[in-house]
């Protein structure tokens, strides 16, 4: 997502050392804004909400819970600003939610049968949606609740990157929700016009990452074996440079950490680490990261502070699951979300004039 690029960026600006610049939004000068809240957003899946947690406090911080809906199947959210975009899945419609006032300002209605899973901001009043039950993707307007036509993709479009001026609509290749072959990304350009399709030798992609002109793509394979794999993309030519296999069994988190090393999580996995440029596992999957005893490892994802959280499923019966980290081995705060949370994104609600 291209608010996840940028927050990285962050990160290892404040992991270099060079964190003056960041600092200054806190300060007591009266041209600036202040921030009033720093939140991770976690959307949970099973009863439909957003947990708005406090990134910083101990285990006992207030969490705010935003309703979505009696309907639908949640399973992402994109976050830019004050505005979250969650699509509902199994219910066509997209919810626009004010982060600020903890309320949905929009249900925006897709087409019929979308299945509506992946979702990025493309600017500031812009997302996308992705539609695996039509094989298109949907533009979603936040400020007129309204979506725009559909874009034919690939076959079972699960997730969505922009990166480098470009969209990369990640397809799965699913049919009655199992891999049919290998998956694809449909490219678009700035004008929103697919440039091209890019064969990958994995099967079913369902992450993406961008670091400099490489787009790696995690596969989480077939759901009966340990294929999990990883497409590197040349995001310049448009092609897939690398495959890279070794990455366990039905692995679905992927996020960019300090060397630039990539942490990769799944259900029954924990997180483990991999170096793209040495090949190598500076985490390995036997001593991968197990918070609280648990695999149920749902996401992963690096703060603008440069901490590990991890949200974990629990049993999808009860209230999940945040642990944050501050190293590998050390556990320093864990809250419970909603049932079953499987996304989370960030944001920094500033104070208003």
């Amino acid at each position: 997502m291209q608010n996840r690029f940028v927050r990285r960026l962050f990160t290892f600006a404040a992991l270099a050392g060079l964190t003056g610049a960041a600092a200054c939004l806190d300060d007591d000068s009266p041209n600036l804004p202040q921030i009033q809240e720093r939140l991770v957003v976690v959307v949970n899946s099973i009863d439909r909400t957003l947990s708005l947690v406090p990134r910083d406090g101990d285990a006992g911080v207030a969490i705010r819970t935003v309703g979505l809906g009696a309907q639908g199947t949640p399973v992402d959210v994109a976050v830019l600003g004050t505005t979250a975009v969650v699509p509902m899945g199994t219910y066509p419609f997209a919810a626009v939610v004010d982060l600020r006032t903890g309320t949905v300002r929009h249900n925006v209605p897709l087409p019929a049968n979308s299945g509506a899973t992946g979702v990025a901001f493309l600017n500031d009043t812009l997302a996308m949606v992705a539609n695996p039950g039509r094989n298109t993707v949907s533009t979603v307007r936040t400020v007129s609740g309204t979506a725009g036509p559909e874009i034919a993709v690939g076959t079972y479009p699960s997730a969505i990157t922009v990166a480098q001026n470009q969209v990369f609509i990640l397809n799965s290749n699913l049919v009655n929700f199992n891999p049919a072959g290998p998956g694809s990304i449909t490219v678009l350009n700035s004008n929103l016009v697919v440039t091209k399709t890019i064969p990958l030798t994995g099967v079913n992609p369902v992450a993406a990452v961008a670091i400099g002109t490489r787009l790696y793509v995690l596969n989480s394979g077939s759901y009966s074996t340990p294929s999990g794999s990883l497409s590197v993309i040349d995001m310049t030519s448009l092609t897939e440079v690398e495959h890279r296999t070794g990455f366990g069994a039905a692995p679905t988190a992927l996020e960019v950490g300090p060397g630039p090393v990539l942490f990769v999580g799944g259900y029954g996995l924990g997180v483990f680490a991999y170096d793209p440029f040495s090949n190598t596992f500076p985490i390995s999957q036997a001593g991968a990261i197990k918070p609280g005893g648990s695999t149920a490892i749902a996401d992963v994802e690096f703060d603008p502070e440069g901490r590990l959280l991890i949200s974990d499923y629990g049993s999808c019966t009860d209230r999940g699951f945040l642990y944050r980290l501050t190293g590998p081995s050390t556990l320093d705060r864990t809250v419970r979300t909603g049932i079953c949370p499987v996304g989370m994104a960030f944001a920094d609600i500033f104070e208003e004039d």
